[in-house]
């Protein structure tokens, strides 16, 4: 691998941790203490995120019209000036009305830098194991999270919200420097350089086992039942990854303690990481659709050992395999559109398949709080998880069986 190729894979991990790493995975340690300040309620101050949320997914859609070599850097700086910008700004707001203004800024510059673009780039530069690094930037997603989500708390106490507003700024420009000061390019011919695993995919291509990569612009028909199918998949794989979140609520409710409840989401957030990585790797020897079956059952086997083993030992085991959701919803579904729609069609599908689970997972997690007012238990979220990962498979099973039927572009033969 030349040293090209690795400065784009840092800075595609770089841009993931910024977009949604530090700016979305964080955000949690902000609620109470903005709430209190600002005399609003938790669900209020968390709309910022939903506004941030939804406004890149829409700006998502869109960047495939914009990005071209000539503008790469540009909208790279452009989105690492809104985002930064807008995130330190918050720290002065006043008002709930201004912090949600600043949110929209921040979901534009998110957009523009978040797995729309990265998992554009690193199609076009790696052949090889694109599973593993695609699932390499994407697991990037969730370490500021674990990592960083301490240091904010930390900050928070002992200097207030707005001083750990500010870190969460510079945290984010750190991680986007890489893309801003490396050479990197959205295609390495540009280069000069052939892609990460051209000689081994133009010998499987010789001996058939392969097709070829094709740019060829068809007008892309949004109508076709599989990219329908695709979008029932994503939004169902995105409502559940909503779910892990209250499985701190979920164990005192049952009767367990709070350190307990602790640990299940610490655990949780940890697999979200592990998950992802596993998925890479699985799919470079058995294909994308295939690993997502693999991960299904494993959340499935997860859901039954949080709603049936009231153990700790099965709670802990539990909120492990639920966490494998995380690696459908942000790996699995990029790469399955690969695969469903070959790279000619990825920068058409993609970035609607993006915007359909970000506002799933966006009215996922309103209407997994919705569901335990209603019904006073934690039960029916899983319940409702349950539902979803089978709805997913069915979806997900048309949609290859509907693939199959075709011929187009495509590393992954399996």
């Amino acid at each position: 691998m030349k040293s090209r190729h690795i400065f784009v894979l840092i800075a595609m991990c770089g841009l993931a941790a910024a977009s949604i790493g530090v700016s979305v995975n964080t955000a949690g340690v902000f609620y109470a203490p903005i709430a209190e300040s600002l005399q609003a309620g938790r669900g209020s101050v968390a709309m910022m995120i939903t506004i941030m949320s939804l406004t890149a997914s829409v700006t998502a859609m869109f960047l495939p019209k914009i990005l071209k070599e000539s503008t790469l850097k540009l909208i790279i700086l452009t989105a690492t000036v809104l985002l930064v910008g807008a995130t330190y700004l918050i720290s002065f707001s006043s008002s709930l009305s201004m912090i949600y203004i600043l949110s929209l800024l921040r979901g534009v510059g998110d957009g523009m830098i978040n797995f729309v673009l990265v998992t554009m780039i690193v199609n076009y530069w790696f052949y090889a194991r694109r599973g593993l690094f695609t699932s390499l930037v994407m697991a990037f997603s969730g370490v500021p999270g674990v990592v960083l989500s301490p240091v904010f708390t930390g900050v928070i106490t002992n200097s207030g919200w707005r001083t750990g507003m500010v870190w969460v700024a510079a945290a984010t420009a750190v991680c986007c420097l890489p893309a801003i000061l490396f050479p990197i390019s959205i295609r390495p011919e540009t280069q000069g350089l052939k892609p990460y695993g051209y000689e081994e995919f133009m010998e499987r291509r010789k001996e058939g086992l392969t097709m070829v990569i094709d740019d060829s612009s068809t007008r892309f028909n949004y109508l076709n039942p599989k990219f329908l199918l695709a979008i029932i998949m994503a939004i169902m794989a995105c409502i559940v990854t909503a779910v892990p979140q209250h499985l701190p609520g979920y164990a005192v409710s049952i009767g367990k303690s709070a350190s307990v409840g602790a640990l299940m989401l610490s655990i949780s957030m940890a697999f979200n990481i592990i998950s992802k990585l596993v998925f890479g790797v699985l799919n470079d020897k058995v294909g994308s659709y295939k690993t997502s079956y693999i991960m299904s059952g494993l959340i499935l086997a997860g859901i039954v050992l949080l709603l049936f083993i009231p153990s700790e030992w099965a709670m802990y085991a539990g909120s492990a395999l639920i966490s494998f959701t995380f690696s459908i919803s942000a790996v699995g579904v990029a790469m399955v559109a690969g695969y469903l729609f070959g790279m000619e069609n990825y920068a058409s599908a993609y970035p609607v398949l993006s915007f359909v689970g970000g506002a799933a997972n966006a009215i996922g997690g309103a209407l997994v709080g919705s569901l335990y007012d209603m019904t006073g238990t934690y039960r029916v979220n899983f319940q409702l998880a349950l539902a979803c990962q089978v709805i997913l498979v069915l979806a997900l099973m048309g949609a290859v069986a509907l693939r199959h039927k075709e011929r187009h572009s495509g590393i992954e033969t399996n």
